[in-house]
């Protein structure tokens, strides 16, 4: 994506509006959106801890602050004002602590403030011993050193910039000048609702954030026949709740504790092992909308959001919910257009984004960084604590080492190399498994996986104790998955439209069943069998 601005005005544009409109050199995942008074105080406390009093206004001069993401670890906002990008403010995870990262355009503002060294060096270089407490950053000839580690390392090295403009703004500025364009893509937007819908009645997802906000108004200013839907999913946070019960719901699902009460045989969820997303958002979802179908749903999804999201379509057909249409009417819409037509049309939102939570939605996502747990642990001890004692007692059950807590390891099955430098220490599998011709594994529930592969179309049959000959050994290890793990959370049951999946605490199902396979598609457990198989 793309950010101009006005240099007359000194103002961000969300569509280029005249020749003299220029871009700003902002990163690929940057997609940025206001700074509010949150996030300044927490600007203002780092710049000061840094560089001392004062610091806060040496640099920002202005009231038009914006942040956009930068690839990292964890958290790290680019901070965009006057035209540039003044540098990056990041959450440490070595130090568990925020840092400012100048660039080259700060240091013309607050350069004086930071010690100088007369040597020079060469991006990625070690230029000297650090000691703790020792200044973050030095100012070098050619570029600009960060302390890492017991070392100096060269960060950047200076090349022509532009220099931060110097005009006044304010966001009345900013909001009357993109105003023409942020109606324009709302009329677009709602052409693009009426085209979909043509006369028949859809379904809004609401989810008490900012985008479905802005989704219900364009909704509700398109004059469609329409009904809200809200997910409970057991784990919103209160002024979640809250907001959603002032703004009103037609239909609300609710997961119940299902999370919870998941979490002994699952474990923790994983950003490639979600499987909270069938048993609290997906399930429940189905179980409340499945007397709509056939059905159009509208979400607030925006490809913006993420890079998993950036090549996702504005329509598709939710194999979760068969017999929907799922169309995303924001799609093209980045973060600021989103926060201007809330300002444009004076929308209430969710409080909790103006106290440092940027995502809302579960609490304890996987999804989310360290900064995250770090101000969901601030601002609602009890919550975190519960889930904490989860992981604490997950993982010394398994003797996994601290530092699969300290860094959020939890969050992966399979973590990013990047992520195993820092903690060697990766989650166990509960079954194993080696395919040599037969399928040998540790542990067989025979009788369980005998009933259950009656739901594939694939022959198997099981040669003695924990040898499977199978003519599909992946839909094998996936119905083995289902037989050995079962937590009996319901979801297969939702979906069996013949009645043939009977649950009393494990699942197993009839002879009613025509082994169509579907129970087996959106099973938590045969989805990510891969997740759940130490396969040799």
């Amino acid at each position: 994506m793309r950010l101009y601005w006005d240099p007359l005005e000194n103002v961000p544009l969300v569509s280029r509006r005249s020749r003299e409109a220029f871009t700003v050199p902002i990163s690929k995942v940057s997609d940025p959106r206001p700074a509010f008074d949150w996030d300044l105080k927490l600007l203002k406390r780092v710049l000061e801890d840094q560089f001392g009093a004062g610091a806060y206004e040496d640099l920002i001069i202005n009231e038009v602050v914006l942040l956009g993401r930068a690839p990292y670890l964890d958290t790290s906002y680019e901070v965009i004002a006057d035209g540039t990008v003044l540098g990056h403010l990041f959450f440490d995870i070595y130090e568990f602590k925020w840092y400012f990262r100048p660039n080259l355009p700060s240091l013309i503002r607050i350069g004086h403030r930071i010690e100088r060294r007369t040597i020079q060096g060469r991006r990625g270089e070690e230029i000297g011993e650090a000691e703790p407490g020792d200044p973050k950053y030095l100012v070098l000839e050619n570029g600009i050193a960060e302390r890492i580690g017991n070392k100096y390392v060269v960060i950047k090295e200076f090349k022509k910039t532009k220099e931060p403009l110097d005009v006044k703004n304010n966001w009345s500025k900013v909001i009357s000048v993109n105003e023409p364009s942020v109606l324009s893509k709302e009329f677009e937007s709602i052409r693009m609702i009426w085209r979909l819908t043509k006369g028949k009645r859809a379904i809004v997802s609401f989810s008490g954030g900012k985008d479905s906000s802005v989704l219900l108004e364009l909704a509700r200013r398109s004059d469609i026949n329409f009904l809200t839907y809200f997910n409970d999913t057991g784990l919103e946070l209160p002024e979640t709740i809250s907001f959603v019960e002032s703004t009103g719901c037609d239909i609300i699902g609710d997961a119940g504790d299902s999370f919870w009460r998941s979490l002994d045989r699952f474990g923790p969820p994983a950003r490639d092992y979600r499987w909270c997303c069938k048993v609290i958002k997906l399930m429940p979802t189905y179980r409340a909308l499945k007397h709509l179908r056939p059905g159009l749903t509208l979400v607030g999804q925006r490809r913006y959001e993420s890079s998993a999201r950036m090549r996702s379509p504005y329509m598709w057909r939710n194999d979760w919910l068969p017999g929907f249409l799922t169309a995303a009417p924001l799609n093209d819409w980045s973060n600021l257009q989103t926060w201007l037509y809330i300002r444009v049309r004076n929308l209430r939102v969710n409080p909790l984004y103006f106290e440092g939570f940027e995502r809302l939605g579960c609490y304890l996502c996987p999804a989310s960084r360290l900064s995250d747990y770090m101000r969901l642990r601030e601002r609602y001890s009890s919550l975190w604590e519960r889930w904490e004692e989860f992981l604490m007692k997950y993982s010394r059950e398994r003797g996994y080492d601290t530092c699969w807590l300290t860094y959020g390891m939890w969050r992966w099955v399979d973590p990013p190399e990047r992520m195993r430098k820092l903690c060697g220490t990766v989650r166990e599998k509960p079954i194993k498994a080696s395919i040599d011709g037969t399928i040998s594994v540790s542990e067989l529930d025979y009788e369980r996986f005998i009933n259950l592969s009656r739901t594939s179309r694939s022959a198997m049959k099981v040669l003695e104790d924990r040898l499977i000959l199978s003519e599909d050994p992946i839909e094998a290890l996936r119905i083995l998955a289902r037989a050995n793990l079962c937590t009996g959370c319901g979801v297969c049951l939702e979906y069996c439209e013949r009645k043939a999946i009977k649950l009393s605490e494990k699942a197993s199902v009839d002879d009613s069943c025509n082994g169509c396979g579907l129970c087996n598609e959106v099973c938590p457990l045969s989805s990510y069998f891969m997740k759940l198989i130490d396969i040799s």
